[in-house]
C-alpha cells in the first residue's frame, strides 16, 4: 500500500523502519513509533502539513537512540541524527526534505525545550506529546517506573501538594513534572482539542487514585 501524496510503499517502509527500534525501552518501542505516526497522520492532513516530511520524521523520530532508560549524552543524539539521515539519503530524497526530516527529529524531544519553528516539526512535537498522555500515557509512565525501579508514589505527599515533584524517585511524580504541562504545550488546534480529550483522562485517574490512596474507596 503506497503513501497517496509520498509514493512510498507504507508497507515496505515500515518493515525497514522497525529494526531501528530492536532494543529500545517498552515504552518507546516499535509500537510507540507507529502510534506517532497515525497521530501525526491525523493531525497533518488537518493542518497541512507536508506529509511526505511528517511521514518520514514521525517514524524514524526515535530511531537509533538507544533505551531511553539509558543516560542520553550528545554524542547519543548525534549518533541517532546520524542513522536518521543516513537512512534518508539511502532512498534518494531530495536534500531539502531530508534538512526537514532531521530538524523535526531534532527537536521534538520534551526534555530540550526547543521550540519547532516549521509546522512538520510542530506536529511531530505535539504527535509525540499526545502519546505521553491519556490512558496510553498512564500505561508509559509506569511501564517506564517499573523498569526503572521507582517507587509508585511518596506515602508522605503523593500528589506533589507540598513539594516539587521528584520524578527521579517517584513514579506518580512524573504528572506533575512533565505529564500536566503537556496539553497547554500543543502548537496545532488539532493537538489542542486532542490534548484536551485525553488530558481529561488523566485528571480523571488522579483523581479516581486519590480518593483510592486517601479514602480507601
Amino acid at each position: 500500500m503506497k503513501s497517496p501524496e509520498e509514493g512510498f510503499d507504507e508497507v515496505s517502509l515500515l518493515e525497514e523502519v522497525k529494526p531501528f527500534y530492536e532494543g529500545k525501552d517498552p515504552a518507546h518501542d516499535f509500537s510507540h513509533a507507529l502510534r506517532v505516526y497515525r497521530n501525526a497522520k491525523v493531525i497533518g492532513e488537518k493542518e497541512g502539513a507536508d506529509m511526505q516530511v511528517l511521514f518520514l520524521a514521525a517514524l524514524l523520530h526515535d530511531a537509533g537512540s538507544g533505551s531511553k532508560l539509558q543516560k542520553r549524552s550528545a554524542e547519543t543524539e548525534a549518533r541517532k541524527l546520524a542513522t536518521v539521515e543516513e537512512f534518508l539519503k539511502s532512498r534518494d530524497l531530495p536534500e531539502d526534505v531530508i534538512k526537514k526530516v532531521l530538524r523535526a527529529v531534532e527537536v521534538h524531544s520534551f526534555s530540550k525545550g526547543i521550540e519547532p519553528a516549521t509546522l512538520e516539526a510542530k506536529v511531530l512535537q505535539d504527535a509525540d506529546r499526545l502519546d505521553a498522555i491519556g490512558a496510553i500515557g498512564i500505561a508509559r509512565v509506569f511501564l517506564t517506573g517499573g523498569a526503572l525501579g521507582r517507587d509508585l508514589y511518596n506515602p508522605e505527599d503523593p500528589f506533589c501538594k507540598e513539594r516539587e515533584p521528584d520524578d527521579g524517585r517517584w513514579n506518580l511524580d512524573h504528572f506533575f513534572k512533565k505529564l500536566l504541562k503537556l496539553e497547554d504545550g500543543m502548537h496545532t488546534e488539532t493537538a489542542k482539542r486532542l490534548a484536551k480529550r485525553r488530558g481529561i483522562v488523566l485528571r480523571r485517574y488522579l483523581t479516581d487514585l486519590e480518593d483510592e490512596i486517601s479514602k480507601g474507596i
